[in-house]
């Protein structure tokens, strides 16, 4: 089996996506073929065995080594530049976060070029990464989420002060806004008066053309559960932060005093709740592979906060199966949902001549 490691992207996550798809490729299942396949930030494709080592990507300054490759339209093989078929592919480990990699556009590619792939499909993958339609779609399943307004660049525009009776109306300070689409925390802020409201909806618009303002919640814990292939883990708990995990919190070295407490020291009962809502947060979105739900814990009440339908590192460390074996159960169940998609009917059988122009003879 050969199996193509996707991972970089045209996103703000760039750089977490390389670390998930690089230590993908360094625990990989034995007797199965690895192929990285790495996105660079312009979106061009590259493949070689250079880049399943980190230290290449502190030195490549626009030179990259390999092929470039892409992939054709029902075809299950990676291309070079000039056409040669040099892997036919069995299935795509996707380590991608954030745009163009999360949010099913790179999905549907994949699909649409007849290879199966792990993760969530692409209606899933859209919803998971749009904040306001993932919130939604939690809503109408009936799980407890905070209250949240959204705000677009043109109604921030056109209309400064009907945005702000919008928010006035619905939600008090503290805030915390965010872009829709973004992932890791990036465009986030904190606002306690309208200076630092509008500031942070400044800053959010620049990542994307919304911007979701949430009731934001003081004093709280958060908590983290994966489900991998419709089963819960344990549960954790960041902790050694305060208002909300930045970047830097997740992912640089300068925040060493944020750690992770697994399991949580928590409750049977508030365990069994995380893990219960985890799974339905997983269904309502119609997640699929290994996904993770985070959880904001206040005054004895839990809010589901959003998934991750590709989760850093993906979300290994929660399972003792490690990543070769979260990497191997993913790889095995996208091979069933494509098998499943397979025996699908895509086109009627014409019955007669005139259903070409739209009157069809019984």
């Amino acid at each position: 089996m050969t199996v193509a490691v996707i991972f970089g992207g045209k996103s703000s996550e760039h750089n977490v996506s390389i670390v998930t798809g690089v230590q993908a490729l360094c625990d990989f299942p034995r007797g199965i073929t690895a192929v990285p396949v790495y996105i660079d930030e312009r979106g061009v494709w590259h493949t070689g065995k250079e880049y399943a080592d980190i230290k290449l990507y502190s030195g490549l300054h626009g030179s990259y080594p390999g092929k470039v490759v892409h992939l054709r339209p029902s075809e299950p093989y990676l291309y070079t530049k000039n056409g040669k078929k040099i892997f036919k592919l069995d299935c795509c480990l996707l380590c991608t976060h954030g745009a163009n990699g999360e949010d099913g556009s790179l999905q549907g590619l994949i699909k649409i070029s007849g290879i199966p792939f792990t993760g969530s499909g692409v209606t899933a993958s859209a919803a998971g990464m749009d904040k306001d339609i993932m919130k939604k779609l939690f809503k109408a399943a009936e799980l407890p989420i905070v209250p949240y307004v959204t705000l677009s660049a043109d109604e921030y525009v056109n209309d400064s002060y009907a945005a702000l009776g919008k928010i006035k109306s619905s939600l008090e300070f503290p805030l915390i806004v965010k872009p829709r689409g973004a992932g890791s925390s990036i465009g986030i802020g904190i606002a306690h008066d309208y200076n630092e409201l509008f500031a942070a909806v400044r800053v959010a618009l620049e990542w994307d053309t919304v911007a979701v303002i949430e009731q934001a919640l003081e004093n709280f814990d958060e908590y983290n559960c994966a489900v991998l292939c419709g089963e819960p883990s344990e549960v954790e708990k960041p902790v050694g932060w305060k208002e909300f995990l930045t970047y830097e919190d997740k992912y640089l070295s300068k925040s060493e005093n944020v750690k992770r407490e697994f399991p949580a020291a928590i409750s049977d009962e508030l365990r069994d709740k995380i893990r219960d809502l985890a799974v339905k947060a997983y269904n309502a979105v119609g997640a699929d592979g290994v996904a993770r739900v985070d959880f904001l814990y206040c005054n004895g009440e839990l809010y589901v906060n959003e998934i991750n339908t590709i989760p850093g590192s993906l979300a290994a460390y929660f399972f003792a199966c490690g990543t070769s074996g979260v990497i191997t159960k993913t790889i095995e169940r996208a091979q069933k949902v494509a098998a499943a998609q397979k025996r699908l009917k895509f086109a009627y059988k014409r019955l007669s001549g005139d259903c070409l122009t739209g009157v069809c003879k019984k």
